[in-house]
C-alpha cells in the first residue's frame, strides 16, 4: 500500500462520508492496513485531507498553466481551459466534491482554516492564470473589455456552477451538456463583433 493509494482511499472516504464521519481507523480499514501504518505516512487526519487536496490541485494547476501558455487565439484558449477543467472534475469527481465544498462550507469540508486557506490560494493561482489569458485576448481584440481579474473570477464561478449541474443526481439534473456550456463560455467572453456593443447584443439603429 503506497502513499498514493492511501490518498485514493481517503479521497473517496472524505467525499462520500464527510470529514467528520471519516476517521483514520476507517481509512486504514478500507486500505486493509494497520492504523499505525497510516501514522507513518501522515501526522493526523487534517494532514491527510490537505494531502488529498494538494495532490489533485497541483496537477490541475500544472495542466492549466501549460494549456494557457500554448499559442493560439485567447478566446479559443479560454474555451479549451473550460473543457480541461470540466473533464478533470469528471475524472476526479471525489476530489472535485471536496474542493467545491471548501468554498461552500458543505459537510465534506473540515472546520479548520488550514484547508480553506489552501483552497483560496489554489483558487487565486488559477484566477491569475486566467486573468493573463483574458488580458492577452483583450490585446488581440478577441476578449471583451473589462477587468481581467474580475472576468477570471466570473469564469471560475461559471465553471463551479456547471460542475454542480453536471454532478447532480440524474433525476434533478437539468438538460444542459458540455458542448452547450462551452458555447456559453465563448459567447460570454468573446469580444463583440461589428455592430454589437460590449454586452454582445446588437446596438439599436439610429433613425431609419
Amino acid at each position: 500500500m503506497t502513499r498514493s493509494q492511501v490518498l485514493d482511499v481517503a479521497e473517496h472516504a472524505f467525499a462520500s462520508a464527510g470529514f467528520h464521519n471519516t476517521s483514520i481507523k476507517s481509512i486504514a480499514e478500507r486500505c486493509e492496513i494497520a492504523v499505525g501504518t497510516i501514522y507513518t505516512l501522515f501526522e493526523d487526519k487534517d494532514s491527510i485531507y490537505e494531502a488529498v487536496l494538494r495532490r489533485r490541485g497541483a496537477a490541475l494547476h500544472a495542466l492549466t498553466e501549460a494549456k494557457a501558455s500554448e499559442s493560439g487565439p485567447a478566446d479559443t484558449t479560454l474555451v479549451q481551459l473550460a473543457e480541461l477543467q470540466i473533464r478533470y472534475f469528471r475524472e476526479h469527481s471525489d476530489w472535485a466534491e471536496l474542493a467545491s465544498a471548501l468554498g461552500s462550507g458543505a459537510r465534506v469540508a473540515p472546520p479548520g482554516a488550514g484547508s480553506s486557506h489552501l483552497y483560496e490560494v489554489g483558487h487565486q493561482v488559477v484566477a491569475d492564470v486566467l486573468a493573463d489569458v483574458m488580458a492577452r485576448g483583450q490585446r488581440e481584440g478577441r476578449i471583451r473589455d473589462g477587468n481581467p481579474q474580475a472576468l477570471a473570477l466570473i469564469f471560475l464561478g461559471m465553471l463551479e456552477t456547471f460542475h454542480r449541474i453536471d454532478n447532480a443526481n440524474h433525476a434533478e439534473r437539468p438538460d444542459y451538456g458540455l458542448v452547450e456550456f462551452l458555447d456559453l463560455v465563448h459567447a460570454a467572453f468573446s469580444a463583440p463583433g461589428p455592430g454589437e456593443g460590449n454586452s454582445g447584443s446588437p446596438q439599436p439603429r439610429r433613425g431609419r
